[in-house]
């Protein structure tokens, strides 16, 4: 029965509840700060975290972002009643590679608008498209890791519209996600060798919306006129992120002519991946002279990721409890000169992971720090094709804190008590670059 399941998930099995957009960020800019300039760039990842911000600039916009990260994470076993037997302290040291597309561009004359409108679409694959919808649900021994492993097919598009009221710019966009549903009829012998297949595979396309307002305060507050001390001129920028999950479900019904008679035996299967909380958030940015200084505060919802788990086929025995996390993140941008720009950001992040023991599933998770750099560097005209275009380079690192777990399952002998008590932790380096053809 299990094999003619797992059948009809197409990808490897690993843990995973994130994605790359909100773990390690989207391009180097965002991955060198923290995510903490992620309200205000005016790239076309703004589709993504701020829409809003697609209208800061009038630069159109096509790049693409080669991204590789590291992740070493750990269990060192405690000790307990069973404990695991393992070679070495490292749960997983898998890396993740993404390949990125985004484009940005303004539009004219597409509305009955005196202001400008733009547009942004994101594509982006796994492992350079060879591994472009990754699924995971499972149960696991050893445990396993909430986040940081799956990243799935991406897709986002939106658009802004910029000065709709005097120094306000508004976005919105969309980002998509899947529900598969699969069905398998079958007649089996007990090797598990069948016939009179019939199998059906649909996939229905959710679309997440994010919401965004950057509020340039000079202009709304004082017009032409300079109002605010020491000629300030400040930017605030509000968004919304929608929840988002992939959702997978499987109906199979198997006849064993002389073990299982007609009308056959009914399994269903329904579970999830790529977890993404509904997030609401607020950005101030201060420019300085040459400097740029971010601040930001975001607010996850992962409490809601409990009834979903409650339905979840794999999951609903752990009982896992999810707290709602806020996460603060301060970024500085250096403008070198007109060519070379200097950036850097920190966050910190709890781990919205309550429980710290789930039955068969055990889900392991901790606070973490997000530090980053990185640099963008610009050529007035590239060669051949005569247009601006700006290489840009950031590296990130994550520490994730020591936490405690209790390791249970029902089918331990130790049931319903812990079998190991395991500390994790972590280290997760990241490497982002890009090419960004300005036009």
């Amino acid at each position: 029965m299990a094999v003619l399941i797992v059948v009809l998930l197409p990808c490897e099995v690993m843990a995973g509840a994130g994605d790359a957009a909100s773990t390690y960020g989207l391009g180097p800019i965002h991955a060198g700060s923290a995510q903490a300039f992620s309200a205000f760039h005016s790239g076309a990842w703004a589709t993504y975290y701020n829409p809003a911000a697609l209208a800061r600039s009038p630069e159109g916009e096509l790049t693409v972002v080669f991204q590789h990260g590291d992740q070493e994470l750990r269990a060192e076993s405690l000790g307990g009643a069973a404990p695991f037997d393992r070679e070495n302290d490292v749960l997983t040291d898998q890396s993740s590679e993404l390949l990125l597309l985004g484009i940005k561009t303004r539009v004219a004359g597409a509305a009955d608008l005196d202001t400008p409108i733009y547009l942004g679409i994101n594509v982006g694959v796994d492992e350079y498209a060879s591994n472009a919808l990754p699924f995971a649900a499972n149960t696991s021994q050893e445990g396993q890791f909430l986040r940081f492993e799956s990243q799935p097919l991406y897709l986002a598009f939106g658009g802004a519209v910029s000065n709709l009221l005097r120094g306000v710019d508004i976005g919105a966009s969309a980002r998509l996600t899947l529900a598969a549903q699969a069905r398998l009829e079958a007649v089996s012998d007990l090797s598990g060798n069948t016939d009179s297949e019939e199998l059906s595979l649909e996939a229905e396309p959710t679309l997440t919306p994010s919401l965004g307002i950057n509020v340039n305060l000079s202009d709304t507050l004082c017009g032409s006129s300079a109002c605010l001390p020491f000629a300030l001129k400040p930017e605030l920028a509000l968004f919304y992120r929608g929840e988002s999950e992939y959702d997978v479900s499987v109906d199979a019904n198997v006849v064993i002519p002389g073990v299982i008679p007609e009308p056959g035996l009914d399994l269903a299967l329904a579970t999830l991946d790529t977890f993404q909380p509904q997030v609401y958030g607020i950005g101030l940015l201060m420019p300085l002279g040459k400097f740029e200084l971010v601040a930001a505060v975001e607010r996850q919802y992962w409490s809601d990721l409990e009834s979903e788990f409650a339905g979840d086929t794999v999951r609903d025995q752990a009982g896992l409890r999810f707290n709602d996390t806020t996460v603060p993140r301060i970024g500085v941008r250096y403008t070198w000169s007109d060519a070379l720009k200097l950036y850097g950001g920190v966050a910190v992040e709890d781990s919205p992971l309550q429980s710290t023991r789930s039955q068969d599933v055990n889900f392991l998770d901790s606070d973490r720090i997000v530090v980053g750099v990185g640099a963008d560097y610009r050529l007035k005209r590239a060669p051949i094709i005569n247009m601006p275009l700006v290489m840009s380079l950031a590296y990130q690192y994550q520490q994730l804190d020591e936490r405690e777990f209790n390791l249970t399952s029902i089918n331990s002998p130790t049931n319903p008590n812990p079998y190991e008590t395991v500390r994790v932790d972590g280290d997760i380096h990241v490497i982002s670059g890009s090419l960004s053809l300005k036009f």
